[in-house]
């Protein structure tokens, strides 16, 4: 049997050395999506389209890289989902109005920092809105990339 410290010390190599490995692997994947895009065998309407596609992954990757959860609200219309994230924040960071649509584009705020990374509050437009097509896409868009959806 191992004593305890020597057990511990080995558990803080291992973590250290995974940490080494997936810092490894995010950089490996950095640079083959920027290889890729600029490489001149393929077409240039090909690279165009991928842009946006590596912007989106370049994202997460630095999700990952950082540790940063994102949390995402998304619903109707006037539900409260801006009132809901101040009242997590203890303070008001997102606008709130009895007028309908009062969020008009995604917005991010810092909830708590841990050692790991940061958990991220997002407010989003709500949906169901009349004429507010746009703003329902951008929902969905930052709900889709978000790690949890309230």
């Amino acid at each position: 049997m191992l004593p305890g410290w020597l057990w511990k010390s080995s558990e803080k190599n291992s973590d250290a050395g995974r940490r080494s490995q997936d810092e490894g692997h995010l950089h490996l994947a950095r640079e083959n999506l920027r290889e890729l895009l600029e490489d001149e065998r393929l077409p240039g309407s090909v690279r165009d389209s991928l842009k946006d596609d590596f912007t989106q992954v370049e994202a997460m990757l630095d999700k990952l890289e950082h540790g940063h959860l994102h949390i995402a609200v998304f619903g109707r219309v006037s539900v409260g989902k801006s009132a809901l994230l101040n009242a997590l924040l203890g303070e008001v960071r997102f606008a709130v109005s009895a007028l309908h649509g009062e969020t008009r584009h995604s917005e991010m705020a810092s909830w708590q920092e841990v050692e790991a990374g940061g958990v991220y509050l997002i407010d989003t437009p709500g949906i169901n809105e009349v004429s507010g097509e746009e703003r329902e896409r951008m929902a969905e868009d930052v709900a889709g990339r978000a790690d949890l959806v309230l």
